[in-house]
């Protein structure tokens, strides 16, 4: 899985419809409406443990990556189950100047509002990463398509 910040992952691109991301992906295991969003549906692969999100306000477009799948490369260099300073420094060095850090006691959060990145830290590891579409201003998304 080849992250892209600013556009997706692997062939996925922000923006794209469900139904092209469904062609590419398959079914998903499952589909969520989002809870603190009734306005998002979460599509679900168990066995590549990644969700998407799609924008219903926004045409039903892809919007959103959670995963967890320990195949998620940036230039070649893994994420999840790396040292958070490793990522930090190493993987996303060149991209990010400066995270926001909130310690919820049992989970840090490393957050960069540019890219629309967050890493999320326990026990010094990342274990979950997201990414979104960035804004464009501080209404519009920056869709690459």
């Amino acid at each position: 899985m080849k992250l892209k910040p600013k556009i997706g992952i692997d062939n996925l691109k922000f923006g794209m419809s469900r139904n092209e991301v469904v062609e590419i992906l398959g079914e998903p295991s499952r589909v969520i409406i989002d809870p603190s969003n009734e306005n998002d549906i979460i599509l679900e692969w168990r066995d590549k443990l990644l969700r998407l999100t799609f924008y219903q306000n926004e045409n039903d477009r892809f919007g959103y990556i959670r995963t967890k799948n320990p195949d998620l490369t940036y230039n070649g260099k893994k994420i999840i189950n790396s040292k958070v300073d490793y990522v930090k420094k190493e993987v996303f060095g060149d991209l990010v100047k400066e995270w926001e850090v909130d310690d919820f006691k049992f989970l840090i959060t490393h957050f960069d509002i540019d890219l629309w990145i967050n890493l999320d830290e326990e026990y010094g590891i990342v274990t979950d990463f997201e990414l979104g579409v960035p804004f464009l201003n501080d209404i519009d998304y920056d869709w690459p398509i």
